[in-house]
C-alpha cells in the first residue's frame, strides 16, 4: 500500500476493472520500451557514507547513479517516486476517454500534497468527489456532469466550487506533464456574493470581555482577537507569528519572514496599530521566554477554533445565518473599519495584504466617499 494517501480506498483487485485511488498507476496507452529498466535502489552515496541519498539504476545492462540532493529519507523517497512516475510517461499521450478521473486525482495528490502548506484541504476535497467521479473518465467531465455533481453534493456553493477547483487543477497538471492528449474544462458554479459579517465596535468589546472570562483561554484568546481585528491578518498568520517577526521598537510586524514557505495568500509587512502596541508590550513582559506571540503554557497554540466559538456564544453576539462569527470575521472587521475611517484604498490593501479588486468588491461601499460624485450630483 505504498504511495497511498487514501489507504481505506486502496484495493489489490479493484472491482469493475477500475483502479481506485490509492495505488499509483500511470496509463500505458501507446507506451513502448525497448529495454527493461530495473527497480531503482535508494541508498546513501556508496562512495561517501556522509553524502546524500542516490538512486542506482540499471537499464539495458548499464548502471548509472542519480543524486537526490538530500540526506532526508522522506525527501529522497519522494524524489525516487517522482522519478519513477516520469520514467513511465507514455510516448503517446492517451485521449481523455482512456484516462480515469481517479488516476488523475491520485497523481495530483502525489505531486502536490508534499509541496502545499495545508494538504488536508486537497485531501478532503478529493474524498468528497470520489463517490461521484469514480469509474468515470476525463471525457465524462462536461458542464452537465458538473452541474449534476453540484446538485448531488448538496453543499454550500463555495464548498463545491473549491472541490471542483481541485479537480480542475488536477486535470491541468496531468495535461501539463504529458499524461493526456487534450485538456478538459471543469465547470464551476458562479460564486455567491453573500453579506459579509463584520463586528460592530460594541460587539468586538463584548467578544474580548467574554474571551477574558473563558477558562483555559483567558490569556491568549483576547490577544488573538485584538491582533485579528486590528491587523486584519488570517488565523494561520497570527498563530504562527513569532516575536522575531515583531519589532516593537520600530513599530512593525513582518508577517512573511524569509524562512517561511510562500503561498498564494500574500502576507505583508505592516505598521503596528497604536491600540495594539500596549497588548503586545504587556504580553511580551508577562512571557519573555515564549517564542510565539500566541501561546498557552509556553507552547504555540495550534488552533483557536473551539475556544473562539465558546467565546462567541458566551458574548451573546447574534450568530444565526449570515451573522455567524468565526476567526476570519476579524479580517472582515478590520477591512470594514478601515473603509469606514476613510483610509485610502491602496494603503488599506497594503496593510491587509489584499488585492484592490477584493477590497473594492467586498468593502469599498463602507467608505465615506463611496459613489460620492453620483451621490452629490442630485
Amino acid at each position: 500500500k505504498t504511495g497511498s494517501y487514501f489507504s481505506d480506498q486502496w484495493s489489490e483487485k479493484p472491482q469493475n476493472s477500475c483502479r481506485s485511488v490509492g495505488a499509483i498507476h500511470q496509463p500505458q496507452y501507446g507506451e513502448s520500451m525497448s529495454r527493461p529498466i530495473g527497480e531503482p535502489k535508494l541508498e546513501i552515496d556508496r562512495k561517501n557514507p556522509d553524502g546524500n541519498f542516490y538512486l542506482y539504476v540499471t537499464e539495458g545492462g548499464k548502471s548509472r547513479e542519480l543524486s537526490t540532493f538530500t540526506r532526508d529519507r522522506e525527501k529522497a523517497e519522494l524524489f525516487r517516486h517522482e522519478w519513477c512516475i516520469g520514467r513511465s510517461r507514455p510516448k503517446v499521450a492517451p485521449p481523455p476517454d482512456a484516462v480515469l478521473i481517479t488516476d488523475v486525482l491520485n497523481y495530483y495528490m502525489v505531486k502536490r500534497l508534499p509541496k502545499v502548506k495545508a494538504p488536508k484541504r486537497i485531501q478532503e476535497a478529493v474524498k468528497a468527489m470520489l463517490p461521484f467521479w469514480e469509474n468515470r473518465y476525463l471525457s465524462d467531465i462536461t458542464e452537465d456532469t458538473c452541474d449534476e455533481y453540484v446538485e448531488k453534493r448538496d453543499r454550500a456553493v463555495e464548498t463545491v466550487r473549491r472541490e471542483l477547483g481541485v479537480l480542475g487543477s488536477a486535470v491541468k497538471r496531468y495535461k501539463k506533464d504529458g499524461y493526456v492528449s487534450q485538456l478538459v474544462s471543469v465547470y464551476r458554479p458562479e460564486s455567491e456574493d453573500g453579506r459579509i459579517r463584520w463586528l460592530e465596535p460594541k460587539e468586538f468589546i463584548q467578544l474580548v470581555k467574554a474571551a477574558r472570562r473563558l477558562k483555559g483561554a483567558s490569556e491568549h484568546l483576547p490577544l488573538f482577537i485584538a491582533i485579528g481585528a486590528l491587523t486584519g491578518q488570517r488565523k494561520e498568520a497570527i498563530l504562527s507569528l513569532t516575536w522575531n517577526d515583531v519589532d516593537l521598537e520600530r513599530g512593525h510586524i513582518d508577517w512573511n519572514p524569509i524562512d517561511r514557505r510562500r503561498t498564494k495568500k500574500k502576507r505583508p509587512r505592516t505598521a503596528i496599530p497604536k491600540r495594539l502596541v500596549k497588548y503586545l508590550q504587556r504580553r511580551r513582559a508577562q512571557h519573555p521566554d515564549d517564542t510565539h506571540v500566541i501561546t498557552y503554557r509556553g507552547a504555540a497554540v495550534a488552533d483557536v477554533k473551539g475556544s473562539f466559538h465558546r467565546a462567541v456564544v458566551a458574548s451573546g453576539i447574534p450568530t444565526d445565518g449570515y451573522d455567524r462569527v468565526m476567526p476570519h470575521t476579524l479580517r472582515h472587521t478590520c477591512a470594514t473599519w478601515l473603509m469606514q475611517k476613510g483610509v485610502d484604498k491602496n494603503e488599506a490593501c497594503a496593510f491587509l495584504g489584499m488585492t484592490i479588486r477584493t477590497l473594492e468588491r467586498h468593502y469599498e461601499h463602507h467608505h465615506p466617499d463611496y459613489q460620492k460624485g453620483a451621490r452629490d450630483a442630485f
